[in-house]
């Protein structure tokens, strides 16, 4: 895939570079991480690191997942905006870091993200999951044009939570 790069009025949003492990790694332990996404903390510098490695190789061709960080236009990096494969289908995800939030990045970050990435990987579709308990997100998901199309109790990261499956469709 093409590099990518979105400017939005507040944020930057690119490919990662090894110089992000620790910023990755501080931002990746706060509690809302730890309780929404625990698979995506990373307890060391050197896993965020490993992990960095893996997803600038993912880049290199359209099976994904594509992550990217968010920076501020300072250049501060506040968390990520990502398609991730699932099953034959797509999921975005994102995180901002737990000093960031309540500022509108998540939002602004998906707006910009989502119909582009969506025309880089050639999908008309891409659902946006979360847990029926984390408000936040389901928020940024409205605000972002998905629709609920499930809500329930199911599997979420190996535990039974209730689940709220949002679906956007390009226009």
């Amino acid at each position: 895939m093409e590099n990518l790069k979105i400017v939005t009025d507040r944020l930057i949003i690119t490919e990662f570079d090894e110089s992000m492990a620790e910023s990755v790694h501080v931002n990746s332990l706060d509690e809302e991480n730890r309780r929404f996404v625990p698979d995506e903390v990373f307890e060391t510098v050197q896993e965020a690191h490993d992990t960095i490695i893996f997803l600038i190789e993912c880049y290199r061709d359209m099976k994904g997942p594509f992550v990217y960080p968010i920076l501020l236009k300072s250049g501060e990096n506040i968390g990520y905006v990502q398609a991730i494969p699932i099953d034959d289908e797509w999921e975005v995800g994102y995180h901002i870091a737990s000093n960031y939030t309540a500022n509108g990045y998540a939002t602004e970050a998906v707006r910009a993200f989502v119909p582009l990435i969506m025309k880089k990987i050639g999908i008309a579709r891409i659902w946006g999951i979360c847990r029926g308990d984390n408000i936040a997100s389901r928020k940024v998901l409205e605000k972002c044009s998905f629709i609920l199309e499930h809500k329930g109790f199911g599997n979420y990261k190996g535990e039974n939570h209730e689940i709220c499956k949002y679906l956007y469709r390009l226009r």
